[in-house]
């Protein structure tokens, strides 16, 4: 394998930041040379010498700046945008409508981790599903602490499904629910649980107990997953068949996940053997009652799905596939 120079631009978003700085490190176990720069920080003089064979950013990457996109238009070579939001939802465009028109005009190719998205691009398209680092989460990092937590949801606890689900658990489960989110996110969803008539005010109480705070990085949140009893994963509607991060944290972590379904999860992974899928609310609670009462089928569960992520869905092997791609445009 021809050892390349690839240049990799981190991204303003948290869990992008992470997956992009996981395929980086990929890249450089397979043997090839790697420049990472924030796209707000990119050094020109820098990125130039180093004379990078391609580029690798997330969603619209170097776009989203005058000054990105104008070095990377000097640079003249393939530039891939993984995405894993929605191409037409803030998430990936922070409201910047032109953002679309723009890359449909460059030569650029396209990873998107949804299917369904594959025909909303004019560019070469290709499915790539979302990876873990999974060294990073196989273990506990001995040096974070965290408070245990029988039931464990990390994300954003907004959008209409995502509170519905959380709002049954609160009422059914009190005192059980743990939420790791920023601060602003939590305090919007209690307003919106008030405001839709999800929780009454005796509820709103009880739910504001459920928030245990912000995890500062992958550390943090691979602590805290190691450390639950259940993982609930409540995937967002920006990915209509995707598996969401969560669901490769949880599982890469070795805890019993419960999840809603969505088709890329019920490809990749057996349902009632490596996971649990849950289709309503109602369901939701029915599962997290049976196995709340059964850690040893929890625990043989959470195996089998860790043994599957390490086997076929760490960002070593999504780095892999990202070469192999790329190297039909060199």
């Amino acid at each position: 394998m021809k050892k390349l120079n690839i240049f990799v631009i981190r991204p303003i978003s948290i869990i992008g930041d992470i997956l992009i700085q996981g395929i980086a490190r990929g890249f450089e176990k397979l043997g090839h040379n790697v420049l990472v720069y924030d796209v707000r920080e990119i050094e020109e003089e820098a990125v130039k010498n180093f004379r990078p064979n391609f580029l690798l950013g997330l969603d619209y990457a170097h776009l989203i700046r005058e000054d990105s996109e104008k070095l990377v238009k000097e640079l003249d070579v393939p530039v891939a945008h993984f995405f894993i939001d929605d191409p037409n939802a803030t998430f990936a465009h922070s409201g910047d409508l032109t953002l679309y028109n723009k890359l449909a005009n460059t030569n650029d190719i396209v990873l998107c981790w949804d299917e369904a998205f594959l025909k909303d691009f004019k560019n070469d398209a290709y499915y790539l599903p979302t990876g873990i680092d999974f060294d990073t989460y196989k273990e506990p990092d001995p040096g974070v602490t965290n408070e245990k937590s029988t039931i464990l949801f990390a994300g954003r606890p907004l959008t209409d499904k995502r509170e519905k689900i959380i709002a049954r658990v609160v009422q059914e489960f009190p005192g059980l629910l743990s939420i790791y989110s920023y601060r602003t996110h939590f305090d919007r969803s209690i307003d919106a649980m008030r405001d839709k008539g999800y929780l009454n005010e005796e509820e709103i109480e009880e739910y504001k107990k459920c928030y245990k705070g912000f995890l500062q990085g992958e550390k943090e949140l691979a602590a805290a997953y190691h450390n639950s009893d259940i993982v609930l994963n409540i995937t967002m509607e920006q990915g209509p068949t995707s598996m969401n991060s969560r669901v490769l944290e949880a599982l890469a972590t070795g805890s019993f996940l419960l999840t809603d379904y969505v088709a890329d999860t019920s490809r990749y992974f057996e349902e009632n053997k490596d996971f649990v899928f849950y289709t309503d609310p109602d369901d939701a609670v029915k599962k997290l009652r049976k196995y709340l009462n059964n850690p040893e089928l929890r625990k043989q569960i959470a195996g089998n799905g860790r043994k599957k992520v390490e086997e076929n869905h760490t960002l070593y092997q999504r780095a892999g596939q990202i070469v192999e791609i790329m190297e039909k445009y060199l």
